[in-house]
């Protein structure tokens, strides 16, 4: 499918113009590609395979083999992309190669799609551009043909991204960098795609808990305090009563037992509300494989609630590293755990930093 015989409509070639700065351009988009592909994989493991991730996956595809070859630039026909999404597509949908109203309709709607999910996806290709050092990353765009301005044609561009600066170390904090955990102790967690863990609703969590709306988080602490302080009251005013023992004794199971499932309820929120981040509840991973976690944080000045998946390679196996709450003598944390060796292999998880280290001595 990959073909060099493939008509693509791309710019000159770099083999071609001899300049040397497209070269490095169409390195860095080669790599960029690479990572869009990629995440383009992590979405049909989180949330399936829906059209626009297949058209996502082979703009990728095609656009790091034609950047491979030296391309600075390559652009695609509506043709090109629905002949390589037929070939991406485990069910075989007809429509990409349909030639009727539906199949274009498809494509339309799939790319609309594309481009309205790129700001969502942000993050993620940033993240591993910066861990790669890659200075841009990807995102889709349309453009016209310069023969005939009717056809349209699609690929990715890279946007600059400034990397993080290496800090330079005086001589005194490269004495203390000695003490520090040898690199195959270093973990470097990546944020993943969002999920869709309601079926049926084609949006990951968000919650909006800024201003009043936190009183939605506070309610069910409150709801806790409030009935636990009048369970007591009642308790005490039963046993100070003179009713039969066996009235007394069923009154306040039956308030332990209410007060205990308020207590379960509300301390999921209190955690929440204290350490900006729990596991995500099971009914909203009931239809993913992986593991996720809900967190609070600060998007465009404003606090809201997302349930996303951080992983990791583990450096001592290769293995894949996900979150879990810790056991033990790490009770009360969340720690990275391998799926190879997860008693063993086992990281502190920062979620801000997006870093951690081992836990355990592996000499």
């Amino acid at each position: 499918m990959l073909t060099g015989t493939m008509t693509t409509h791309t710019a000159e070639l770099w083999a071609e113009s001899g300049n040397d700065s497209e070269h490095i351009d169409s390195t860095n988009l080669s790599s960029a590609a690479l990572i869009v592909a990629e995440a383009a994989e992590g979405l049909v493991a989180s949330r399936g395979r829906d059209d626009w991730i297949t058209l996502m996956h082979a703009l990728a595809e095609l656009t790091r083999f034609h950047a491979d070859k030296g391309d600075p630039q390559p652009l695609f026909s509506v043709a090109v992309l629905r002949e390589q999404c037929a070939a991406r597509d485990p069910a075989n949908k007809v429509y990409w190669l349909s030639e009727e109203d539906t199949g274009r309709k498809k494509f339309s709607k799939a790319w609309e799609k594309l481009e309205a999910s790129f700001p969502g996806l942000e993050g993620n290709l940033r993240q591993r551009a910066e861990k790669r050092r890659i200075p841009g990353r990807a995102i889709a765009y349309t453009t016209s043909d310069d023969q005939d301005k009717r056809i349209k044609l699609y690929g990715l561009r890279l946007i600059s991204i400034r990397l993080p600066e290496s800090p330079k170390l005086s001589p005194l904090a490269s004495s203390e960098a000695s003490n520090l955990p040898a690199s195959e102790d270093l973990i470097e967690y990546v944020e993943e795609m969002e999920i869709y863990p309601i079926p049926g609703i084609r949006h990951p969590v968000l919650i909006n808990v800024q201003g009043w709306r936190s009183l939605f988080m506070v309610a069910p602490v409150m709801i806790f305090i409030i009935s636990g302080a009048c369970g007591s009251w009642l308790l005490l005013q039963a046993w100070l009563s003179e009713f039969p023992i066996r009235i007394i004794f069923q009154g306040s199971l039956t308030i332990v037992i209410f007060v205990s499932v308020l207590a379960w309820l509300a301390l999921p929120f209190y955690r929440l509300i204290d350490q900006r981040i729990i596991m995500a509840p099971s009914i909203l991973q009931m239809t993913s494989p992986f593991v996720h976690v809900l967190v609070i944080r600060k998007e465009n000045e404003v606090k809201v609630i997302r349930m996303v998946r951080f992983t990791a390679t583990c450096p001592l196996c290769g293995g894949l590293v996900e979150i879990q709450e810790g056991r033990r003598q790490y009770r009360g944390r969340f720690v990275g755990a391998c799926e190879r060796n997860p008693i063993e292999h086992l990281f502190s998880f920062d979620h801000v930093r997006r870093r951690g280290t081992a836990l355990r001595s592996n000499n």
